[in-house]
């Protein structure tokens, strides 16, 4: 899979995920907006339905069987000062309004509110026009002696119920809204993090691929170019050829082989099989192995004697992360004529420290010692990936490689700490 296919992976996810959010988070705010209409409807009927008794007290029978007395005391219903509640109004049989908001109601919806309550039952609700208008109504009677004398009728429009239910549904809409958005984002940040093992293994085996091209162009076309030369050449002998072909091989061989175990470590740095291991003696061990190549290059390899210590780990990959620095530290300390390796436990560390008496890491390179392919200005051999090696093994065994600040002392001096078992 490429990085390309990871991008597309994650966009489709994401808007999978964002059609999901959108039809539930759609379905709930409709589901909101609908209570909400309910709640606000039964608020405006318990509104007209509580106004509509409350002013009862305020408009009574009086005198005649046929007279209606209306208390119009400022503190009244149907005083200037009336009290709060839904417009409110007084009407007789005949629909003529006897008290009220001028214009509260048209006869013929006056009419129909009397007729709501003429068997003297109440308060009663409807939903009626008045004036071209939708209103929500609610009439109580006044009874009399001879029957019902008229009926208090409370009115309020649909429209500011309506009005009050599409400003609640725009805001549960932007909410709705802005809560999807989020959770979009979310999505695209959390597929992000789900896809990053896959996205970082497509880089490691891009970057494989890219370095595999790059280093192994150089041998390739030595060898072809060699061999060229001997099979134009007949007769002549092949010995040099050979050996070039020989070397480039090698060389081929050993880059192969360090990018080969660099690709494992990147896979299954997490997935080590660890085992307790004497690190002091896996070091002398080590030492043994390289006294030879050491003597061919003129260097003196030096075994500290150093404490016992414990630690959990892959007892062939550290023997190759020391092994690293021990060839880094024999081909470019060779000048220096001595290299010192020793082990040492500092608290809960294990210190491995392998130091020649070369020329050095120039300060410009310190930063980049570590990179892939990285090799000193001025010399040769090597793939370049001893060091990243050896610094990918200590951090999968929760360790580090450090690479110590220059002293007066020539050389360089590397440590791998590693925790004690």
């Amino acid at each position: 899979m490429k990085a390309s296919e990871l991008g597309r992976s994650r966009r489709r996810l994401t808007a999978s995920y964002a059609a999901v959010a959108l039809v539930v988070l759609a379905v709930l705010a409709v589901v909101a907006i609908l209570q909400a209409g309910d709640r606000r409807h039964q608020q405006q009927d318990r509104l007209v339905e509580s106004t509509a008794l409350l002013a009862s007290g305020y408009a009574y029978p009086q005198g005649s069987p046929s007279h209606i007395e209306i208390d119009r005391r400022p503190a009244g219903y149907f005083g200037a000062d009336r009290r709060p509640g839904a417009p409110v109004g007084v009407v007789d049989p005949a629909g003529r309004l006897l008290a009220g908001p001028p214009g509260l109601l048209d006869p013929q919806t006056s009419r129909r509110a009397f007729a709501l309550i003429r068997n003297g039952l109440g308060p009663r609700l409807t939903t009626t026009e008045s004036d071209g208008r939708q209103v929500r109504l609610a009439a109580n009677p006044i009874p009399g002696t001879q029957g019902v004398l008229g009926a208090i009728v409370a009115v309020q429009p649909l429209a500011v119920a309506r009005a009050q239910i599409n400003d609640t549904a725009l805001r549960i809409g932007a909410g709705a809204l802005g809560l999807w958005l989020l959770m979009v984002a979310a999505s695209w940040f959390l597929t992000g993090r789900a896809l990053r093992p896959a996205a970082a293994t497509v880089r490691r085996e891009e970057a494989f691929l890219a370095d595999a091209a790059h280093e192994l162009r150089t041998p390739v076309a030595v060898i072809r170019a060699r061999a060229e030369q001997a099979l134009r050449t007949p007769g002549a002998p092949a010995g040099e050829a050979l050996e070039a072909i020989g070397r480039a091989a090698q060389r081929a061989s050993n880059t192969i082989a360090d990018m080969l175990d660099l690709a494992r470590l990147d896979a299954r740095r997490d997935r080590l099989e660890r085992e307790p291991l004497r690190l002091d003696l896996l070091l002398e061990q080590v030492v043994a192995e390289h006294e030879e190549a050491a003597r061919g290059a003129g260097v003196e390899l030096r075994l500290a004697s150093g404490s016992e210590a414990v630690v959990l780990g892959d007892e062939r990959l550290l023997a190759r992360s020391i092994a690293n620095l021990v060839e880094n530290a024999i081909r470019y300390g060779a000048d220096g004529g001595a290299v010192d390796v020793g082990v040492t436990v500092d608290q809960s560390e294990a210190l491995v420290e392998v130091r020649d008496r070369g020329p050095g890491v120039p300060p410009a390179q310190r930063a980049a010692i570590f990179d892939r392919f990285h090799r000193a200005t001025g010399t040769g051999g090597g793939s370049g990936l001893g060091l990243s090696i050896s610094r990918l093994v200590a951090e999968a065994h929760d360790g580090r490689l450090e690479l110590l600040p220059s002293a007066d002392e020539p050389g360089a001096a590397f440590v791998l700490r590693l925790p004690l078992a």
